[in-house]
């Protein structure tokens, strides 16, 4: 059986950024896992900061603060160390959304 291909990271990171931006925040968590669960690189974390990021705000969106909070902070903790770009994601902007008011 042969190798599956390498996930492809541009194509996911544009999805998942088109349905971020849209406010589309729980098919944006599913585009990046997607890609994520297959994915090995050294920047890993980096991709879970951007699931969680995007739980965060669905949860916030839905009302529910206390699990934003906690997402939340678990997102800026992965995130953090990339800013302020990373893979073409202008990661300060996604951590600033999350910056509890």
């Amino acid at each position: 059986m042969p190798p599956s291909p390498l996930p492809d990271r541009d194509g996911a990171l544009a999805a998942y950024l088109r349905a971020f931006d849209d406010g589309a925040f729980f098919e944006a968590h599913e585009i990046l896992e997607a890609f994520w669960i297959r994915y090995q690189g050294d920047d890993r974390d980096f991709y879970k900061g951007l699931i969680q990021a995007a739980v965060a705000l669905h949860h916030s969106a839905a009302g529910n603060s206390v699990g934003a909070a906690g997402v939340g902070e678990r997102a800026r903790g992965l995130l953090a160390p990339y800013a302020p770009r990373h893979a073409t994601v202008d990661v300060t902007a996604i951590l600033a959304r999350l910056t509890p008011a």
